[in-house]
C-alpha cells in the first residue's frame, strides 16, 4: 500500500506543469530571404499582419510568469498570396521564442519565429490600478514614526 502511494505522489509532482500567462501581443521577428530584409512586428492577438507575401493571423499568445523559465508560445496561421490572388497556408501550429527550430515554418523566401507575447501597456496599467493599494504617508506623518518600533506615534 505505501508503494502504491509513494509512486503515486511521485507521478503527481513530476506532471505539474507551469503555469501559462494568456498575453495580447505577439512579438515576431522575419526575414525576407531574397532581400535580407529583417523586420519586428507586433500583432494582437485575432489579428492579421502582413509580411511580404504571407499573412499571419496570430491565434493565441502565452508567457510564463517571470519566476519560471522564460517561454513564450503563439498559434500562428501563416498564409501565401500566389500570383493568381489566392492564399495558400503554408504553415499553422505553435511556435516558441525559446527554440524556434522546434516548430519552424519553411518557406524558401520568408522565415518568422517568436521573440515574445506581451501584455498592451494599457492592460498592465488597468491590472496594476485594480492592485490594493497601500495608504501611503504624507511627509508630517512619516516623520511622527516612532524610530523606537516603528509605530505611528499618537501626538
Amino acid at each position: 500500500m505505501h508503494k502504491y502511494l509513494f509512486a503515486l505522489l511521485l507521478l503527481t509532482s513530476v506532471c505539474v506543469h507551469s503555469a501559462e500567462i494568456p498575453t495580447e501581443t505577439v512579438v515576431l521577428r522575419g526575414v525576407d530571404k531574397i532581400t535580407g530584409r529583417v523586420s519586428t512586428m507586433q500583432a494582437s492577438v485575432g489579428k492579421q499582419i502582413s509580411f511580404g507575401h504571407l499573412t499571419i493571423s496570430v491565434e493565441k499568445c502565452f508567457t510564463r510568469p517571470p519566476e519560471e523559465t522564460p517561454e513564450n508560445s503563439a498559434f500562428l496561421v501563416v498564409s501565401e498570396k500566389k500570383i493568381d490572388g489566392t492564399n495558400v497556408d503554408i504553415f499553422t501550429g505553435w511556435m516558441f521564442s525559446s527554440n524556434p527550430a522546434l516548430s519552424a515554418m519553411e518557406h524558401p523566401g520568408y522565415d518568422i519565429w517568436v521573440i515574445a507575447c506581451k501584455q498592451n501597456e494599457k492592460t498592465v496599467e488597468k491590472t496594476l490600478s485594480e492592485l490594493v493599494e497601500a495608504p501611503v504617508l504624507q511627509t508630517d506623518e512619516m516623520q511622527s514614526i516612532d524610530e523606537n518600533d516603528g509605530m505611528l506615534s499618537e501626538d
